[in-house]
């Protein structure tokens, strides 16, 4: 038995099918057993032996989140949050299995990893157990030892929930992984120097305008002139010039990179929580806003300087 109801947050990785039954189906038996609703966001083979093992209890399972995708990760995130949100407003009991189920580079794996660390107080405050899923042969050792650092629990190859050993406390894990930044091209799409607010609406039209030329996805246009206009203008107000701004595309993505010589304070940890005024979170709706609109956000931040970097999804080449 997993035991009762309440905030946990455990991961599962798995070997197999038959491994992954063994973990997760007591997990979500639990759930059902005392009527919560218990909802499964994972990948189609995970979903095929967890359907398997669970037989006709199957159909009690809700499979997906409507207008929740694994496409582009801040939405994601944005949109677990407001769906456990409203369960929760509504006096629901809900139970989570969720499963990135979209390929990526290292770098977005470990974007991922840290929606994961800031989501044991931003999810778990909605007080609902989840598990997360890991096949084991999609990731390398390295990654999945982040992993235990960013999930308190473990589910055993029995379904039995234990204390993670490697567990690392949220803000410590986010500080101590901002990155890392992609390597720029030689000859990026856009290089040009920022030098006054005056300046930003040409600059973030020309980033726009560069972006849709790479095939950024339509439906993500507004968001990514949302999204380059906040990093840009957090720059120009907080940052120190010069302000430099690059822009390239890659096979998946297209990039936006913005540095200056600021050290940025605390800019790497901010934005995963959404700012509160009651409880004295004074500004940073605009890192918070930039984090659930892209896929990736990455940041750097010291004596150097800070960098921010945005990867929007881009329709694949034919």
């Amino acid at each position: 038995m997993t035991g009762g109801g309440g905030a946990t947050h455990a991961v599962a990785v798995y070997e197999s099918g038959e491994d992954l039954q063994r973990r997760v189906l007591p997990f979500l038996r639990d759930g059902l057993a005392v009527g919560e609703t218990v909802v499964a966001v994972v990948s189609d083979p995970a979903a095929d032996a967890l359907g398997a093992g669970l037989g006709a209890d199957r159909h009690d399972v809700q499979w997906q989140v409507p207008g929740v995708s694994y496409r582009s990760l801040g939405p994601m995130f944005d949109g677990l949050r407001r769906f456990l949100s409203e369960q929760r407003a509504a006096g629901r009991r809900v139970r989570l299995v969720a499963e990135n189920d979209t390929g990526g580079s290292s770098g977005r794996d470990e974007a991922y990893l840290r929606f994961e660390a800031a989501s044991n107080d931003v999810l778990g405050s909605c007080g609902f157990p989840w598990t997360c899923l890991y096949d084991r042969h999609r990731f390398p050792p390295a990654t999945l030892e982040r992993v235990a650092q960013v999930h308190p629990l473990l589910l055993d190859h029995a379904g039995r929930m234990t204390a993670s050993r490697g567990f690392v406390d949220p803000d410590a894990y986010l500080a101590a992984h901002p990155g890392p930044l992609s390597a720029v091209p030689p000859r990026p799409a856009l290089d040009f120097s920022l030098t006054g607010l005056a300046l930003l609406p040409s600059a973030r039209h020309a980033a726009v305008e560069a972006a849709s030329g790479f095939g950024l996805l339509p439906e993500d246009r507004d968001d990514f002139e949302v999204a380059a206009g906040e990093v840009l203008s957090n720059a120009l107000r907080h940052g120190e010039r010069p302000i430099r701004v690059r822009l390239w595309d890659t096979p998946s993505h297209v990039v936006l990179r913005v540095d200056d010589d600021g050290q940025g304070d605390d800019l790497a940890t901010k934005g995963f929580r959404p700012p509160d005024p009651e409880q004295g979170h004074r500004g940073g709706m605009g890192v918070w806003m930039v984090r659930q609109l892209a896929d990736v956000v990455h940041v750097t931040t010291g004596a150097a300087g800070t960098a921010v970097e945005l990867q929007f999804r881009r329709t694949q080449p034919s």
